[in-house]
């Protein structure tokens, strides 16, 4: 019994955060069938419940998504034994169709809904408060403030759920979830039950000749469920003999209790707040004469009061915002302004530097990024180190004309003022007007990296490309007087590798793409110096909202970038639906062999389930090309070189594509070997401002690598343009 949740000392305490107690809850109640998808906060419930399923007999599984996870839980229940699925509240959107329905059908063994909020979204896209979810389905809910509820909660929801027939719900938000606390246990149930479907079709087909039917037995099961809650030992009434009462749920109502004089207020705690404990609240509110709500998220209990009480003190008196989530002194600064408590003197704020989230060190999503961004580039001149010394002149002449002289350059020094200087050079423009203003057609954009080619026989000298041109980057040959335009000497410039200030550098843009993104650690691409995706809506959106770009007509290749698992869970009918519909999409799925954002649990790619067991590897390639995607190209994105010219072959291809960037997580694998930085950095930034490597910093003179930060990837030695740095 290595499993914490494991212990089978009645009685005694166990430190639990909330995921855990509710996994221990499960157990205690003899749970015999758990599933979920990892999604934090709730990641946890079923990692800690897979720790403790052979010791207990319970089948534990990562499903492919929510709601195949709330479908195998439903059959089990079906099937007469209890059952558990956890989700965080966006996955709960995914599983509502299925949640929906099955409030309807009902359940026979015990069926637990576990849903973890996230305030604040620490880790979501969005808000939700899973109460009124619970309002919307019928389905009973549970609403836990610390971990000891959490447990307590769970166990007492499959006893529910069986009086019922219905699942329930318990609810946690992201501080109770991660939150720890002492957890006094209880006795662990037999799960032994023999497992039978009854083959009911009335109960269990819901065509509407069904389902009418079965909507009518719901609202007979919510009466009895009005009746559960009005006794549950989860409302509980703390009469002080004030006149001032405060109603709260979750953990806002403890908040309250930290902050007040608790002698000083009557209470009303309420855990089983679906359906609403009218009966508890009117016995309540007949004992006082000023009632204040405290709860986060959504006014879901001050709703309810109004129909029964109208003059109550919630949201808009107490100015406690409906988004958002709470802390201690968010409710004490509440209650300072209505004048019942005192402010307490806080310490100074000290003034520290932010930590946003952003890709680890080592991470390949940022090496694919960094091909993604480069895969057209320009020269590009810093004109804080340029002086203008007119070196780059004179050693593009020497390169493309064999002679000193720097009227016959393609890349120009002018000065901006008494003090500034700046080179000019193509910039590769998007569509570039240059080629566009050119009426003899002598000028055409190369399919690779995006240079101007000129067709010296059809160049007239016109000059009309000079004109076109915002940035000054073309010029006429002084004797054959045809049009000079930087080609980036095939992506290893010569004025790069002499230029005295390291002003000059290779540079991509993200600009000249579409990239559509989706949840997960990959979704940092959006921030800076990576600065790739921009799009992030849904588990899967990415390459539906690719397909509908497309087909509105943008004139951007777009791609559509996605994580292994991510594409399991919500991108195999978007990618269907691009192949269908011939949608000039390229699919990238990030392949890193985890769930590399919640925990780095297991994918159907990895060979490994829930319970560490092998299994079948899903190949991804595979399922590509099994879904009608003819171009399906594998590429590590380690090997900068190669991805980037995969993806040049995928501009220039015309229907839907697949592009498998495939390196595992850097957390799961050993450290290469570190880098160090060599006397000949100059200093020119690359590694730092647009590889964007956190275990790199920037001096005035040189580059620096934090050794105890470096995974050891080498990608920074690979597209330093001076070969400065190398393996220790």
């Amino acid at each position: 019994m290595n499993a914490k949740i494991a212990v089978d000392k009645p009685n005694s305490f166990l430190l639990l955060n909330g995921d855990e107690a509710v996994a221990r809850g499960a157990v205690e109640a003899g749970v015999n069938v758990a599933t979920a998808y990892p999604g934090t906060p709730s990641t946890e419930i079923l990692e800690t419940i897979a720790e403790a399923a052979k010791t207990f007999g319970i089948y534990a599984e990562w499903s492919i998504n929510e709601i195949v996870a709330m479908e195998v839980a439903a059959g089990a229940s079906m099937a007469g034994v209890r059952s558990i699925v956890s989700m965080k509240h966006v996955g709960l959107n995914v599983a509502a169709d299925a949640a929906m329905t099955l409030a309807y059908t009902g359940v026979k063994g015990g069926m637990v809904i576990a849903v973890c909020d996230d305030p604040a979204m620490h880790s979501s896209q969005n808000e939700q408060d899973t109460r009124y979810f619970s309002l919307h389905s019928d389905i009973p809910l549970l609403d836990a403030g610390n971990p000891q509820e959490a447990m307590d909660m769970t166990r007492e929801a499959f006893k529910i759920s069986e009086r019922l027939q219905l699942p329930v719900i318990v609810r946690l938000t992201t501080r109770v979830a991660h939150g720890k606390g002492r957890v006094r246990i209880k006795n662990i149930a037999d799960s032994c039950r023999d497992a039978e479907f009854d083959k009911d079709a009335s109960r269990w087909v819901m065509v509407p000749s069904n389902a009418i039917k079965r909507h009518a037995v719901l609202k007979e099961k919510l009466k009895k469920a009005k009746q559960l809650v009005n006794q549950s030992e989860f409302n509980v009434v703390e009469d002080n003999g004030s006149d001032i009462g405060i109603v709260g749920s979750g953990i806002g109502y403890y908040y309250a209790r930290s902050v007040l004089d608790e002698t000083k207020f009557s209470w009303l705690k309420l855990g089983f707040v679906y359906p609403f404990p009218k009966e508890v609240f009117e016995k309540f509110a007949s004992k006082v004469k000023k009632i204040i709500v405290v709860e986060e998220l959504k006014p879901y209990i001050e709703s309810n009061i109004k129909f029964l009480h109208p003059d109550i003190m919630g949201k808009a008196s107490t100015k406690l915002s409906d988004v958002g989530e709470f802390t201690p002194d968010v409710v004490r600064d509440a209650f300072v302004d209505l004048g019942y408590c005192k402010k307490t003197e806080l310490h100074a704020e000290l003034d520290l530097p932010s930590r946003p989230p952003m890709l680890c060190p080592g991470c390949p999503h940022r090496a694919f990024y960094y091909a993604l961004n480069t895969v057209n580039q320009f020269i590009d001149c810093n004109p804080k180190k340029c002086n203008g010394c007119v070196v780059c002149e004179y050693v593009c002449s020497m390169e493309k004309e064999a002679t000193f002289n720097p009227v016959k350059s393609r890349i120009r020094a002018v000065r901006l003022d008494t003090i500034s200087n700046m080179a000019l050079v193509c910039r590769v423009c998007e569509d570039a007007p240059c080629v566009s203003a050119c009426p003899k057609d002598a000028l055409r954009q190369s399919s690779k990296g995006r240079t101007i080619v000129v067709d010296e026989e059809k160049c007239n000298g016109c000059g009309w490309c000079i004109e076109a041109c915002e940035y000054g980057a073309i010029t006429l040959h002084p004797e054959t007087l045809k049009a000079l335009v930087c080609d980036t000497c095939d992506g290893d410039p010569v004025c790069i590798q002499w230029c005295p200030e390291s002003a000059l550098s290779l540079k991509g843009s993200s600009e000249d793409k579409i990239v559509t993104g989706d949840i997960g650690c990959y979704t940092l691409g959006f921030m800076a110096p990576v600065n790739t995706v921009q799009s992030c809506l849904c588990m899967g959106a990415g390459i539906s909202q690719a397909a509908g770009m497309i087909h509105a007509g943008v004139k951007d290749k777009v791609f559509a970038v996605i994580g292994d698992s991510t594409f399991f869970h919500g991108g195999m009918p978007g990618l269907l639906n691009i192949a269908y519909n011939k949608s000039n999409v390229c699919v990238v799925i990030l392949d890193n062999s985890t769930v590399a954002m919640t925990g780095h649990q297991p994918t159907p790619g990895s060979g490994k389930n829930a319970l560490g067991e092998q299994t079948k590897i899903i190949e991804l390639a595979d399922v590509a090309r099994s879904m009608g995607i003819e171009k399906v190209e594998i590429v590590d994105p380690y090997d900068v070189d190669v991805t980037r010219e995969v993806i040049k072959e995928i501009m220039d291809y015309r229907g839907p594509s697949v592009i498998i960037s495939r390196r595992p997580c850097p957390l799961l694998v050993k450290k290469g070997p570190r880098r160090q930085v060599l006397e000949q950095c100059n200093a020119c930034g690359v590694c730092v401002e647009q590889f964007g490597c956190p275990a790199i910093s920037l001096t005035s003179e040189r580059a620096e690598i934090d050794p105890t930060l470096c995974y050891g990837c080498g990608v920074c030695e690979k597209i330093c343009p001076f070969d400065a740095i190398r393996s220790m």
